[in-house]
C-alpha cells in the first residue's frame, strides 16, 4: 500500500475512484466528470493551490483526498488545512495512511489545524460529512458518503467542529393561509414588495443579494459573505440550473433597497444520476429526458437584513417561494444547509414547518 501525490498521469484514478466505491449504492450521484476534471486541473496544476492524494494497493485505488491551506476564523488561525473529496474503503488502516500523509504535508506547510469537508471556493456546496439522513438520494449540491465515514474520521482523531442541517418541508401540509396573513401584514407594515430575479438586470440583482448577505452575515456565526465576483461566478456557472421563480428579493417600495433574499434550485442531481457522470450523447439525452421530470427543489440561500429579522420578512419570502413551487408542480422541498448555531435561519425554517432531514458534520483536529 502506498500514498501517491496526484499528477496529470493518475488524475483519472482520483476522479474515477468513487464509481467503483459506490457501484451498488442507488443514492450515489456522480460528479460530472468533465467539469470535475476542469476544476481539478485548475486547482492542482494551474493555480497550484490544492494538493490531492490517492492510496493504492497494486493497481487498485483505495482512498483519495483533496486539500488546501487558508485562514479559518472559527478556529482562529491563518493556516488551516481544509480538506474535501474524501473517499475511502471501509478500512481504518487505509484511512490512517491517507490522513497521516495529509497531516504530514499540512504540518510542513505550517498548518495548525485540519478541518473539513468543504467544497473548493464555495462553503455552501457539498459541505460536511453526512452523518444522518441516508434514506434517500442527496439533493443538488449536497454531499453524500458511506455511513462508516464518521467512524473512520473519528478513530483517526478528528472531532466534531459543527453540524450543518438540511430541512425537509412538506408542501402539502404547509399552512398557506397563515403564511399569506403574515406576508400581507408584514409587507403592509414595512412597505416592501417581493421581486423575482430579472436576468436583464442581473448585475443589479447580484449587487442587492450581496448587500443583504454582507450585512446579514454579521449575525451569522460561521461563514463570511462571498464577494461580488464570487456571486457573479456562481450565478454564471449555475444559470442553466436556475429557475427565476425561485430567486426572490424583498425590496423596499420607498427607496428600492433590498431587505432579504431566498433562492432555490431544482434538483438536477436527479438528472445527473441518470447521466452516470458523463456528457456523451447518451448522458445528454438522459439529462434532457430527466430534467422534465424533476419535482424536487432545494432552497440554498435565505438572508434577511438584521433590522428585519424575526419580523416576518423571511416568512413572506417563503410564502412567495411556496406559491412558486406549487405553480411549478414541485412535490418535495429541502432547505439548507444551515449551521446549527445559526439561530435566526434555523428558527425561520422551523416556523414554516421545516423538519431536520439530514445532518452534515464538519470535523477538525489540531495539528
Amino acid at each position: 500500500m502506498e500514498v501517491l501525490l496526484v499528477n496529470k498521469h493518475n488524475l483519472k484514478e482520483f476522479i474515477d475512484f468513487p464509481d467503483r466505491l459506490y457501484a451498488n449504492d442507488g443514492n450515489y450521484v456522480p460528479y460530472i466528470k468533465s467539469d470535475l476534471k476542469k476544476t481539478l486541473n485548475k486547482l492542482l496544476f494551474i493555480d497550484k493551490t490544492y494538493t490531492a492524494l490517492i492510496v493504492k494497493s497494486g493497481n487498485e485505488t483505495l482512498a483519495r483526498i483533496l486539500f488546501t491551506i487558508d485562514k479559518n476564523k472559527q478556529l482562529d488561525t491563518l493556516k488551516c488545512g481544509f480538506f474535501t473529496m474524501f473517499e475511502c474503503v471501509n478500512d481504518q488502516t487505509v484511512c490512517n495512511e491517507l490522513l497521516n500523509k495529509t497531516v504530514e504535508i499540512l504540518k510542513l506547510r505550517g498548518a495548525e489545524y485540519i478541518s473539513g469537508t468543504y467544497f473548493p471556493h464555495d462553503q455552501d456546496n457539498r459541505r460536511g460529512i453526512l452523518v444522518q439522513g441516508f434514506d434517500r438520494a442527496p439533493l443538488i449540491f449536497t454531499s453524500y458518503n458511506k455511513p462508516y465515514y464518521h467512524d473512520l474520521l473519528s478513530n483517526f482523531g478528528l472531532k466534531k467542529q459543527t453540524d450543518a442541517l438540511e430541512y425537509s418541508l412538506d408542501l402539502e401540509v404547509a399552512d398557506y393561509a397563515r403564511l399569506r396573513r403574515i406576508r400581507d401584514f408584514t409587507q403592509a407594515k414595512f412597505n416592501f414588495r417581493i421581486d423575482t430575479v430579472n436576468w436583464k438586470q442581473i448585475d443589479k440583482d447580484i449587487d442587492d443579494v450581496h448587500t443583504v448577505m454582507e450585512q446579514a452575515t454579521n449575525e451569522i456565526i460561521y461563514q463570511e459573505a462571498p464577494s461580488i465576483e464570487a456571486l457573479q461566478s456562481i450565478v454564471k456557472g449555475w444559470k442553466k440550473y436556475l429557475n427565476k421563480d425561485y430567486i426572490l428579493i424583498a425590496r423596499s417600495n420607498k427607496d428600492d433597497s433590498p431587505l432579504g433574499v431566498v433562492m432555490a434550485i431544482p434538483d438536477f442531481f436527479q438528472a445527473f444520476k441518470k447521466m452516470r457522470g458523463k456528457t456523451d450523447l447518451k448522458g445528454l439525452i438522459a439529462f434532457a429526458r430527466e430534467k422534465r421530470r424533476i419535482r424536487s427543489v432545494r432552497a440554498i440561500l435565505q438572508y434577511v437584513l438584521p433590522q428585519y429579522q424575526n419580523l416576518g420578512v423571511s416568512m413572506a419570502l417563503y410564502c412567495k417561494m411556496f406559491e412558486a413551487l406549487v405553480n411549478n408542480k414541485a412535490e418535495y422541498l429541502e432547505a439548507g444547509t444551515i449551521m446549527e448555531n445559526n439561530k435566526q435561519s434555523n428558527d425561520a425554517i422551523a416556523s414554516v414547518g421545516g423538519k431536520i432531514a439530514r445532518v452534515y458534520r464538519i470535523y477538525q483536529m489540531k495539528l
